[in-house]
């Protein structure tokens, strides 16, 4: 069955998905955690399936608050200095309708990292790229997309993650 998307939900919800990436490049971490529902999730899984599968991340609204406070306002010693990124994402695809003011969107994201810093430090000074497949729940409301879900499944999980203190 194929899905019938108008061009300006498509055009909308791609929009929406680059301010999500440049909220989070431009280090805009609070006005990036209003682009979540009060009931939001941001989910980084091990293994995909349904949940309650293991997970790197899975953050409610409560959670996210509390990370954005930590990288805002606290000394994060992981990001000191904060790492500059690049957040790319390509493949926008709605794959499903739910109701009348829910979507479901699907994308790869690449994001590239650089952490200012001497290259005898570890981590520091070295780029380093990491990729994932995102699936967002998206709602309507009053006119604005909201982020229900953001589902990220990293290409490499299964592998160690040093120091993943920035937001994919």
């Amino acid at each position: 069955m194929e899905l019938s998307v108008d061009l300006m939900t498509l055009l909308d919800v791609q929009a929406f998905l680059f301010r999500e990436a440049r909220l989070l490049d431009e280090g805009l971490l609070e006005e990036w955690l209003a682009l979540f529902t009060d009931d939001g999730e941001y989910i980084l899984p091990i293994k995909d399936g349904p949940p309650p599968e293991p997970a790197i991340i899975r953050d409610s609204r409560a959670r996210l608050e509390e990370r954005v406070f930590r990288l805002t306002h606290t000394l994060a010693h992981s990001q000191r200095p904060s790492s500059i990124t690049q957040h790319d994402i390509t493949n926008i695809e709605v794959l499903e309708l739910e109701d009348q003011n829910t979507i479901v969107v699907a994308c790869n994201q690449t994001v590239h990292e650089l952490r200012p810093g001497n290259p005898v430090q570890i981590g520091l000074a070295q780029p380093r790229s990491i990729h994932g497949r995102c699936r967002y729940r998206l709602s309507n409301q009053s006119g604005d997309w909201k982020i229900r879900e953001k589902y990220c499944l990293l290409l490499n999980r299964e592998f160690p993650i040093y120091n993943l203190t920035f937001i994919f």
